[in-house]
């Protein structure tokens, strides 16, 4: 399982190869929303987001075993950090994407030296191509959001945060597989977390056990988060978080989230990273008695932008 005891000492080693992203702020958005925001800029992470933690701590750990090859399965943020890493240690990398992948991660992803494969838009798609070629080709496979090592690489996101910022009060993160809001569930265990997903994943039932098996891909502007399914260990670390809040927003609250994220934080992310913004602006329009906290923490998880993307 993985624990606090593997985020601390994912983070000792990557805080040494990876640069602190920058908290950002904007008088005007805190205005607007009600409270002090901290915006953390993983858009601006080595290839783009987040993804880049959980990479290089696998990639640590496979080249000390001497790794013939690695693969994986990725819409586009976590292949290009799999493909970067892979690429930084000198190991070959394949990464399975399905048919419906931004171009511009694709080009990305064998701009990283990597063997990009195709495959169906939905996950089943994915994993069963992936495994098979593992297989046949003798690769180690790194998991997207479901292993121990990447939930703790990611986790190292939650201790460069409290270095930054000390004690966390509440933070809204948008949800995929899960594996960064796992992570960030072990380093940040007394903060409240909002956990943040598109119209459709229906992440309350698979955290409550009433479950939702659904395989297919959601249909979201929030690439990065299509998925439905979180992954196992991921569901049982955050259904054991003893301050969890699921938020669903609609695609026009992402859109509007984006636009703001645009044009008055004046960053170009992409529309999963405005998923968690938009979780925050609907928990603000609910509110009839002042927010439920002073301060709080998003998450700007990429910024990897298909240009041919408009909100």
């Amino acid at each position: 399982m993985a624990t606090l005891n593997g985020i601390d000492k994912g983070y000792e080693f990557l805080a040494n190869q990876l640069p602190a992203t920058p908290i950002l702020s904007s008088w005007t958005i805190d205005g607007m929303v009600g409270c002090k925001i901290s915006f953390k800029s993983e858009h601006l992470q080595k290839t783009g987001s987040f993804k880049t933690r959980g990479a290089l701590h696998n990639m640590r750990i496979l080249a000390e075993k001497e790794s013939k090859g690695v693969i994986t399965h990725s819409s586009g943020n976590h292949g290009q950090a799999v493909a970067w890493a892979a690429h930084q240690f000198s190991i070959p990398c394949t990464v399975v994407v399905p048919e419906n992948t931004p171009a511009a991660k694709i080009d990305a992803i064998e701009g990283y030296r990597a063997r990009v494969v195709r495959c169906g838009n939905g996950i089943v798609d994915r994993e069963e191509t992936c495994d098979r070629l593992a297989k046949e080709l003798s690769l180690d496979i790194i998991q997207p959001f479901d292993t121990v090592e990447t939930i703790e690489g990611q986790g190292s996101l939650g201790l460069e945060l409290r270095s930054q910022l000390g004690e966390i009060e509440s933070l809204f993160v948008s949800v995929g597989g899960g594996g960064l809001a796992a992570g960030l569930a072990l380093a940040l265990p007394d903060t409240t977390l909002y956990l943040v997903e598109p119209q459709g994943k229906e992440l309350r039932m698979q955290l409550d056990g009433s479950h939702n098996d659904d395989q297919s891909a959601l249909d979201t502007i929030a690439d990065g988060i299509r998925v439905r399914i979180i992954g196992d260990e991921n569901k049982r670390i955050l259904a054991n978080h003893p301050k969890v809040h699921i938020i669903t927003v609609s695609e026009e609250e992402i859109r509007e989230a984006l636009i703001l994220i645009w044009t008055r934080l004046k960053q170009h992310v992409e529309p999963t990273a405005a998923v968690a913004f938009a979780g925050l602006r609907q928990v603000q329009m609910a509110a009839s008695s002042p927010l439920p906290f002073s301060s709080t923490t998003v998450i700007l998880c990429g910024g990897n932008i298909d240009t041919s993307f408009i909100p």
